[in-house]
């Protein structure tokens, strides 16, 4: 599986705390068949995290995973907040996107319903494209889940995460995201994976779930080969 929404990076915001506490999630992640993590430190008015220090700690983390061989890909980009989204400039929001090309933006339950549109406006002048981070949390989207099919339709791609399968953050949220999964509107899931907790859903659990709500080539879409497209699409020819 690749893992493309994480906060696995220590010292950064509210993820790990310290270095062992990331490799004992890293350990984690390997250990349920995550092969790829991108790492995906807040960029948000809570949490304005520089890209350089961002760069930093995932070098640091990355010499921490050799010397303890945790056989684990990884690379950096960022969550950015709808406000980030729609205010950063443009070239700051480029270096914190998947490839360069692939903003994960979050969507937080009050989230207005003309956010996805106007995220998605600004950024197309730029060439980015949209990842939306578990809009199943959105009031709106739960309300309306078809407010995501202007945004798909211009390209956008839809995030699921693991705890909102699995109730974490209560019956709306969980309800969306399994309409967001059966009706083909996610097309990824990710972990959102903050600390290793025994009470931290796991992705692996959550997408065996998948697999016998929607069958084993829905899981592998969301968490293998729509995550290895997204990939191959990020990496510049």
């Amino acid at each position: 599986m690749i893992d493309t929404h994480c906060h696995l990076l220590p010292r950064i915001d509210d993820g790990p705390h310290t270095e062992g506490e990331s490799l004992r999630l890293a350990r984690r992640l390997r250990d349920e068949g995550v092969t790829t993590v991108v790492c995906t430190p807040h960029f948000s008015e809570r949490w304005p995290t520089p890209s350089l220090l961002a760069r930093e700690r995932h070098q640091e983390l990355r010499r921490a995973l050799d010397i303890v061989a945790i056989e684990l890909e990884t690379m950096v980009a960022a969550e950015v907040s709808v406000g980030r989204a729609l205010e950063t400039p443009l070239a700051r929001l480029r270096v914190r996107a998947i490839g360069g090309r692939f903003p994960l933006v979050e969507l937080v339950r009050e989230t207005p319903a003309d956010a996805v549109r106007a995220v998605c406006d600004r950024l197309a002048g730029a060439r980015l494209v949209p990842i939306f981070a578990h809009p199943e949390r959105s009031r709106a989207v739960q309300l309306d889940p078809s407010l995501l099919d202007e945004a798909r339709a211009r390209g956008a791609l839809v995030q699921v995460v693991a705890p909102s399968l699995a109730g974490r953050w209560g019956d709306d949220v969980w309800q969306t995201a399994w309409n967001l999964v059966e009706s083909g509107r996610a097309d990824l899931l990710a972990s959102d994976a903050h600390h290793v907790s025994g009470s931290s859903p796991q992705l692996a659990a959550v997408s065996a779930l998948v697999a016998t709500r929607c069958g084993v080539e829905r899981r592998k879409e969301l968490t293998e080969t729509g995550p290895q497209r997204l990939l191959e699409a990020a990496t510049p020819a």
